[in-house]
């Protein structure tokens, strides 16, 4: 009985991953084992994990949120013991630069464009007593790709 609750459990996470990996908005119905990780690193995961699909902030705008820097944000996510699940690659340069990226850039810019849901304005999301400003992932891919064409010509 336990290999199948741990089997539905296994296809629960991976089918919540590929979801992720592949635009579509998941929720997840399974908690995470996050105990063994320091107050402001759950603070800041957990702050993440509220950036909407479609969506990005910067690592600046986290730690105002929070607490602590930009600096020490982007160290949580490059520690990120859920990616995905908890989705550092929603988090970039407050210029709207990508940032960096565990698996890399090209990786991270390819799930935040099947994010794109076509939204037009900023919004504000709720953390504890503050607010994170999110914008459309849009921003950042236009931005981008106009930055890569005009590196292309040079």
């Amino acid at each position: 009985e336990y290999s199948n609750i741990a089997s539905e459990f296994a296809k629960q996470v991976i089918s919540t991953l590929r979801d992720i990996y592949n635009g579509k908005g998941a929720s997840r119905s399974f908690s995470l084992a996050a105990e063994h990780l320091s107050e402001y690193t759950r603070r800041v995961l957990s702050a993440t994990s509220l950036i909407p699909t479609g969506y990005v902030t910067s690592y600046g705008a986290i730690a105002e949120a929070v607490g602590g820097s930009p600096r020490a944000v982007g160290k949580v996510m490059m520690s990120n013991p859920f990616p995905l699940i908890i989705p550092c690659h929603r988090v970039i340069a407050a210029d709207f630069t990508p940032g960096g990226y565990g698996e890399g850039i090209e990786v991270k810019l390819g799930i935040l464009s099947r994010e794109k849901r076509g939204f037009l304005s900023e919004k504000s999301v709720s953390v504890d007593d503050a607010y994170i400003r999110v914008f459309p992932v849009e921003i950042l891919l236009n931005k981008y790709e106009k930055r890569s064409i005009v590196g292309r010509k040079k």
